[in-house]
């Protein structure tokens, strides 16, 4: 290099030997470089080293999930890692705490696991399929059966379905990622799942396996990844009815992206292992059959498309206050960005409509088809829909709502990720300090007062199975419509509560306690079943004095504890 009278200019007959030793060494490693980029990501067309013909470059999944849209600089990336390990550990801890006595469907989950009829018979007048309960048992037999342990499972199972949602995004990059893992660790939905004793957090679990197990066996049909779909669908058919739908919104998905890819014979295989894994539902046809002719749900009505809408909204949300419809009103519109978005938001406006190039076509399509499915056959049946089964649904919906964080741009995107991981963090705290069921206080108020020879009445049976859980007392126990408490049978529900009399149960109660006590534990929103609650209510009243011993409160699960001495 010489200096000139025009500034510095590069003279290449002056450069020292040593300086251009190193020049050449930068250019050899820009070369190995380009080469080693090259190789991972071949032009179109081109063949490997074997001379199979490599797929095609997704561009579109690269320039919607940028390398990292979320990247801080140096100064706030300490603070933005703290943050983010905070996000982690409150989720973790969440999952394990949950203070609520439990409340009607966990105890009846608990019961059922332990029930000496056996799960055969014990779910034949409940509706539901086997799995979760024979682990739930497998699980209280390793640990033992207090509120904790029992929830704890749930907790395992919640903290797995964040792991799988990792690993099926892993494939976009470290960013969406991580989005995944912040959106999943705080989701209100999955953390109150993760803390009952109920099969759902065991749905998400398997909703977000089978995601990144069936994209695995799209790509490459290996046996051992087409063995694993298979187990993978069994695993959903035998865990809640509804996931038969998703298991058919999934193989409806396959043969669509095979047939716009113009290679049919692409989706057979993994069509055959998700049809061989529910197929296994077939060893367990006769109480399918029986729970289908007899049993359903007769505690709520028809759902209609609307509804199961705003009520997924709702689950997203977390809850129906404020806060949760807010963060799930969010959600949704995330979702809808995630699902039609064509290209980030930054130098162009945000563009959405309906495209076939989406990284996630897969589970927006699946989502569409298996709840569509779903809502179809409800309303066709009279079916329920309740917040908890949008499970089938919810880490597809977390996964859309991701991308649609990451098409908000490098701006808005952290803002929208901060915002709805801080609310789902106050509404999962806020969830958890609320108790569920008055079952343990009507319980301790029986075991207070109670003598030999006492009875003990629960209206509905519904009432019974969340105040057994902690009742000390062996004196007998009592139903209406049937049973004594520790089991509701919905066997043909409703044709047996309008057999039953209120008023001659009353009746034969209160001659069965002679000069004992008779103790009504009575619950209230009831559909179809307050009014004869309300009756043998009265006809205890008129027979003898009551006395008030537990008080409703505004739990989910209110409870009247009422004595009625001789």
């Amino acid at each position: 290099m010489r200096r000139t009278t025009d500034g510095v200019a590069f003279d290449h007959h002056h450069v020292r030997p040593e300086t251009r030793r190193r020049r050449c060494a930068t250019v050899a490693r820009r070369t190995a470089a380009n080469d080693y980029h090259s190789h991972l990501h071949p032009p179109e067309g081109s063949d490997d080293e074997h001379g199979r013909e490599l797929p095609p470059v997704n561009n579109e999944t690269q320039s919607t999930f940028p390398t990292s849209p979320l990247s801080p600089s140096r100064s706030r990336r300490i603070l933005l890692i703290a943050a983010g390990s905070f996000v982690v550990v409150a989720g973790l801890v969440l999952r394990f705490l949950a203070p609520s006595p439990l409340w009607l469907d966990e105890a009846l989950s608990v019961n059922i696991a332990q029930s000496p009829l056996g799960l055969h018979d014990a779910l034949r007048q409940d509706g539901h399929p086997a799995l979760y309960y024979l682990l739930l048992g497998w699980w209280i037999d390793a640990f033992g059966d207090s509120d904790g342990v029992a929830r704890s499972l749930s907790g395992v199972l919640g903290v797995a379905t964040v792991v799988a949602l990792g690993a099926a995004s892993w494939r976009f990059g470290k960013a969406m990622t991580l989005t995944m893992v912040l959106l999943a660790m705080s989701s209100p939905f999955l953390i109150a799942y993760s803390v009952e004793v109920r099969m759902y957090s065991l749905v998400t679990l398997l909703v977000a396996t089978g995601w990144w197990a069936l994209r695995r066996a799209w790509d490459q049909p290996s046996p051992g990844r087409l063995v694993l779909v298979a187990v993978l669908s069994a695993a959903a058919v035998h865990t809640h009815y509804w996931l038969v739908f998703m298991v058919a919104g999934a193989g409806l998905t396959l043969m669509i992206g095979a047939y716009q890819s113009g290679n049919l014979r692409r989706a057979l295989a993994p069509l055959v292992a998700l049809a061989t894994g529910s197929l296994t539902l077939l060893f367990w046809l006769p109480v399918v059959l029986h729970q289908l002719a007899h049993t359903g749900t007769p505690w709520a009505t028809r759902a209609r498309p609307a509804e199961v809408l705003i009520e997924t909204m709702q689950a997203l949300g977390g809850t129906t206050r404020f806060e949760g419809e807010a963060l799930g009103l969010l959600l949704i519109i995330l979702v809808l960005i995630g699902m039609f978005g064509v290209s980030p938001l930054g130098t162009s406006p945000l563009m959405l409509r309906p495209h076939r190039d989406s990284p996630l076509i897969g589970p927006a399509a699946a989502t569409v088809i298996g709840l569509g499915l779903t809502v179809a056959v409800a309303f066709a049946t009279g079916s329920a829909f309740e917040p908890r089964y949008a499970a089938i649904v919810t880490p597809l919906l977390l996964a859309l709502a991701a991308r649609g964080i990451h098409l908000l741009g490098p701006k808005a995107g952290p803002m929208a990720l901060a915002v709805i991981v801080v609310l789902g963090l106050a509404v999962s705290v806020d969830n958890l300090r609320r108790d569920r069921s008055q079952g343990q206080e009507a319980a301790q108020a029986i075991d207070a007062g109670i003598v030999e020879g006492d009875i003990v009445l629960f209206c509905p049976d519904q009432v019974g199975p969340a105040t057994v859980r902690y009742l000390r007392t062996s004196a007998e126990r009592r139903a209406f419509p049937s049973g004594d408490g520790e089991l509701v049978n919905w066997n043909d529900y409703l044709e047996t509560v309008a057999a039953t009399n209120p008023t001659e149960l009353a009746r034969e109660v209160s001659e069965a306690a002679g000069s004992k006590s008779v103790w009504l534990v009575m619950g209230s929103g009831y559909r179809l079943i307050d009014p004869a609650c309300a009756t043998l209510s009265s006809e205890l009243a008129n027979l003898r004095s009551p006395e008030y011993r537990v008080i409703p409160r505004p739990v989910f699960e209110r409870m009247t504890v009422l004595r009625f001495p001789a």
